[in-house]
């Protein structure tokens, strides 16, 4: 079908415009977005702050030829490694990754009673509460959801923090259940546990409702996969939204932090809603997972089959129904597609693309809620050789989580644990080994192997000085600061 016509069936303004959403590997269209091309960008497009490029690096971090690989020249927060790469093409002088690490801190007064009789708060005292963010965010099919997340995420998170910082002060559950202070709205089953949680998913569905708001106003495009790190007091939270991943890496043995949300994973999400609102589907396609594609030579035989409600498989007698729609998942592994269009079913933006063949909305079947795990940095001895390794799925694409831990590992022998640039190094030997060297036949690994041919990129963030450097920052920020180029900084007034 033309664009015009798609323009009219759709009722769209002939003056928007569509971009196609194809597939990295061929030309062949899998989907398309809508969008007013006289709308501005509300950010423009930039590598990482924290990277400090000038204009000239911001071109040479463009070249897909040369695919340099982007590593930081100042100390991020808790002294974390980072490593970049732009992808072999598929986006012409973009790299549709965004990333951010930052501080902030947030201030607590308390009042107290002195022991004068009358009972009367006479003393104010000052609690600061600082944590560690990183993020990473995947974009496909342009970097618009990307940039608004690397922007706004943090102060989403910022301001839920700072709605519940009174009860995050107190220095355990037990003295939170037992504060008589507080709200008979808190009851003594919240943990603190529980409140950065519930931060971290309001935080996530905000960000998605403020891209769905401000795309009328700006030009948006694309979505993103998202994950995110957040260091509060001896706690990590990870909060993950689609494929990016983070594992600990602990005595070398990997702890994952994290689960690749995909078609493929998530079936049963995804038939279940399939089966409460089948219009969501159209007359294209059909929720059943069939072992193999059900055709017309199979009616009236029984194949292996899969639904909302099962783990296993089971048989069905195929019918001529079955036989006429496409599968709602298709493909597996990284191949699996939802609606024969995108590989990832949760995080940000998306709110405009369609199926290619049938104008089909797919936003209804992805969601921006993540998945929280949180890991307590005290429960163990934590050496200079633990950390937590978090990437786009350019890396894990080529690099099984083991196989990550054991090369950060090998790179660190041959590191002095003093040496303070050796996780930025860990970080570029993953992305070096990841996006491998070109040669006649292409992009391939020191293997042999095909290598990553998408965008990458990485954090290796160490655990032993957490506590330290947290301390240290309350110190070092006593008073409001200006941002630093490096990262973000911010206090809570």
């Amino acid at each position: 079908m033309s664009l015009h016509g798609i323009k009219r069936m759709l009722n769209i303004n002939p003056a928007s415009a569509l971009a196609y959403f194809t597939n990295v590997n061929s030309d062949r269209r899998l989907g398309f977005r809508v969008y007013d091309d006289m709308l501005e960008e509300k950010y423009k497009y930039r590598r990482p702050e924290f990277l400090q490029l000038n204009e000239e690096s911001e071109q040479a971090a463009s070249d897909h030829d040369s695919r340099a690989i982007l590593m930081p020249h100042r100390e991020l927060p808790l002294n974390a490694g980072y490593a970049e790469a732009i992808n072999a093409g598929k986006t012409p002088h973009k790299n549709e990754d965004q990333s951010v690490a930052g501080m902030f801190c947030l201030n607590v007064s308390k009042l107290t009673q002195e022991s004068d009789g009358d009972g009367s708060p006479t003393h104010v005292t000052q609690t600061k509460i600082p944590y560690a963010y990183y993020g990473v965010f995947d974009g496909h099919a342009g970097c618009g959801s990307a940039l608004m997340a690397v922007n706004n995420l943090h102060v989403h998170i910022m301001e839920k923090l700072h709605g519940v910082k009174e009860l995050l002060a107190f220095e355990n559950d037990e003295k939170l259940a037992a504060a008589e202070e507080l709200s008979e709205a808190v009851i003594s089953s919240v943990t603190i546990d529980s409140l950065v949680i519930g931060v971290l998913e309001e935080a996530f569905f905000e960000m998605d409702e403020q891209i769905r708001r401000e795309k009328v106003t700006y030009r948006i495009d694309g979505g993103c996969a998202s994950i995110v790190a957040l260091f509060l007091g001896e706690k990590l939270y990870v909060a993950n939204a689609g494929d990016c991943r983070a594992i600990l890496v602990h005595k070398g043995k990997v702890i994952p932090l994290s689960y690749d949300f995909t078609p493929e994973t998530e079936r049963q999400r995804l038939q279940l809603l399939a089966y409460q609102k089948p219009q969501l589907l159209g007359s294209d396609f059909g929720r059943l997972e069939f072992q193999q594609r059900a055709r017309k030579k199979h009616i009236g035989q029984k194949l292996l089959y899969r639904d909302r409600h099962m783990t296993g498989w089971a048989l069905k007698t195929v019918t001529e129904e079955d036989t006429r729609k496409f599968p709602m998942i298709n493909g597996e592994g990284k191949k699996a597609r939802l609606l024969d269009t995108i590989g990832t079913t949760r995080g940000f933006g998306d709110h405009d693309l369609r199926v290619a063949f049938c104008s089909l909305p797919i936003k209804p079947f992805l969601t921006p809620q993540p998945e929280v795990r949180k890991f307590d940095l005290s429960s163990c001895k934590l050496t200079e050789d633990d950390v937590v390794i978090m990437a786009s799925d350019g890396l894990w694409e080529r690099l099984s989580s083991e196989k990550a831990a054991a090369l950060v590992m090998d790179t660190f022998s041959k590191i002095p644990k003093d040496d303070k640039r050796r996780y930025v190094m860990a970080a570029q030997a993953l992305v070096g080994d990841a996006r491998g060297t070109l040669n006649e036949k292409g992009w391939r690994r020191t293997n042999g192997e095909l290598a990553s041919y998408d965008d990458i990129s990485t954090f290796v963030i160490p655990l032993s000085e957490c506590s330290n450097e947290m301390a240290k920052f309350t110190v070092e920020y006593d008073t409001p600061t200006g941002k630093p180029t490096h990262s973000i900084d911010n206090e809570d007034d």
